[in-house]
């Protein structure tokens, strides 16, 4: 409904639109007239149809409405997971940190309408798609992570999580992760005054300190994923410490790394430089929108070299040995990202598989998975939905610790409006492919504009007033292929006028950083939001 004394369309703003944080800094992500269709049998399905809207840094965005209203294929579509066919990025332009997302999509495919019919035909071309895949490779997965709705489908049964946790670790990670190794100094620590103070540690009523001589241990070692180690080899063995003494000797023994192993990591850390440095530069052609086709021949060339002058390394007995201390010091760091998301057990958690796991604790997994590179921004697809009340509590203040602590922008996407009012800075509401409203949660929540937010908000239960019946909207989401004219919202509206019928709406300001589009309000036009 409208707000009290306002008449249907009259604009709640007397004055020019501007953001309610002006800063110079850029946004992070900007989204400019998306457009996303699926070439179906039956026709074409417009599930995007001009979407606009920005992430600034380390602002959370909820992305929110009714189940078809195309929130995940914006988030598929911002990351190019679309499967193709049916689907298909059809234009616009996603700009993430400068860089073009979607630089030469128009050069991967051309769509021909099918005369007489609602079909069209595509000619992909699939070599340029292939050719932009490997583009997105040099942000998507290290600068934009995801978590996906299903998380039992984004990970793989047959692996481990140690495994899988790991893939993302040294994907990304691997240089800093090497260097640890080849930098660690054993011999900085007196092994027999280590064992003497984490036995003392161990057998206090409790073990209050066990956690800070660990710490010690490995700060003198130079590697931080020992005091892991140490703290769960002694982790409740009050009674008798003096059993785990060998796993003292292990752990440092895996610190002391000869020749074959040596020489394996310096290999590895090669071939990993060269492969950050082939993901700059498709950076650098999404930045400047110039080819590095040739530089990256080059270092292409570089990387076989590296390989076949290492041949010997990829034995399967030699490389087996020769992996012992990367994937132990691995192991330890995917406890630590395990025990960073709240996981009792991180160690036994770490060794399992995803089906012995409940559907909080594989939530967990994908978050620590999905924050394992520290990217500059998280999508988060529903990531509470599938959850109990409490568990859903606890993932969405790890999100907002995880967050403060790295730094992250977040794009929420959910149906819950509770959810995004507890977490959100900003809340663009979709509806069947389009964006009617975006505005700073509480002002959009105590003002809402569109009927359609209207709507959304009449039907969530009142805490102030529980005898309040709860309003439905009419009608469902309308079928995308044969979308309504205008304002695809006109057929469910109270307030439809027969411009609605014909004519989409202009997206207007109605207040600071509060925009509508919508044929009732009169605010200036805005483009950029």
């Amino acid at each position: 409904m409208l707000l009290p004394g306002e008449a249907p369309g009259a604009s709640t703003s007397g004055s020019a639109w501007v953001p309610a944080s002006p800063s110079s800094e850029p946004p992070l992500l900007v989204v400019r007239d998306l457009k996303t269709y699926f070439y179906t049998y039956d026709g074409v399905v417009r599930a995007l149809d001009g979407v606009t809207f920005s992430v600034r840094r380390r602002e959370t965005v909820g992305l929110v409405g009714e189940t078809g209203c195309g929130k995940s294929v914006t988030a598929f579509s911002i990351t190019r997971l679309i499967a193709e066919p049916p689907g298909r990025v059809q234009s616009g332009h996603v700009f993430f940190s400068g860089a073009n997302l979607l630089w030469k999509i128009d050069r991967e495919a051309s769509v021909r309408p099918i005369k007489g019919t609602v079909r069209a035909r595509v000619r992909r071309r699939f070599s340029r798609i292939k050719e932009s895949q490997q583009r997105l490779s040099a942000i998507r997965g290290s600068q934009i992570t995801m978590i996906f709705q299903e998380p039992m489908a984004a990970l793989n049964p047959v692996f481990s999580i140690t495994k899988q946790l790991a893939e993302a670790l040294l994907l990304h990670r691997a240089t800093p992760t090497i260097d640890l190794l080849l930098g660690a100094n054993p011999a900085g620590v007196n092994v027999t005054q280590a064992t003497r103070d984490l036995l003392a540690a161990a057998r206090e009523p409790g073990q209050p300190r066990l956690r800070e001589v660990s710490r010690n241990i490995a700060q003198a070692v130079g590697v931080p994923s020992i005091a892991l180690e140490l703290f769960y080899l002694f982790r409740g063995q009050t009674g008798n410490p003096e059993a785990r003494v060998r796993g003292i000797v292990k752990a440092f023994s895996r610190l002391r790394i000869p020749g074959l192993q040596r020489a394996y990591l310096l290999r590895e850390r090669k071939l990993s430089e060269l492969r950050a440095a082939e993901r700059d530069l498709y950076y650098r052609e999404m930045r400047m929108g110039e080819s590095t086709a040739p530089l990256r021949r080059v270092l292409r060339v570089q990387m076989l070299l590296e390989r076949l002058k290492g041949s010997w390394l990829s034995l399967p007995v030699l490389r087996r040995i020769a992996r012992s201390p990367l994937d132990q010091e691995v192991f330890w760091q995917t406890v630590r990202m395990l025990e960073d998301v709240g996981i009792a057990n991180c160690v036994q958690v770490a060794r399992g598989y995803p089906h012995e796991l409940s559907g909080g604790m594989i939530q967990r997994v994908m978050i620590a998975m999905a924050l394992a590179p520290e990217p500059k921004l998280l999508i988060a697809d529903e990531p509470t939905t599938a959850l109990d009340v409490t568990i859903q509590a606890q993932i969405l203040e790890l999100m907002h610790s995880l967050k403060s602590r790295i730094g992250t922008s977040i794009l929420l996407i959910t149906h819950d409006l509770g959810v995004v009012a507890e977490v959100c800075d900003r809340v663009c509401v979709m509806y069947a492919g389009h964006i009617v409203e975006v505005g700073p949660v509480k002002d959009l929540f105590a003002r809402p504009l569109h009927p359609y937010t209207q709507g959304l908000l009449a039907s969530i239960p009142r805490m102030d007033d529980p005898t309040k019946k709860l309003e439905s909207i009419p009608g469902s989401v309308p079928n995308l292929i044969r979308p309504p004219g205008g304002c695809r919202f006109h057929p469910r509206c109270a307030y439809a006028m027969e411009r609605c019928k014909t004519d989409r709406p202009p997206t207007t300001g109605e207040g600071p950083d509060h925009v509508v589009a919508c044929w009732l309000y009169h605010g200036p036009e805005v483009k950029e939001y």
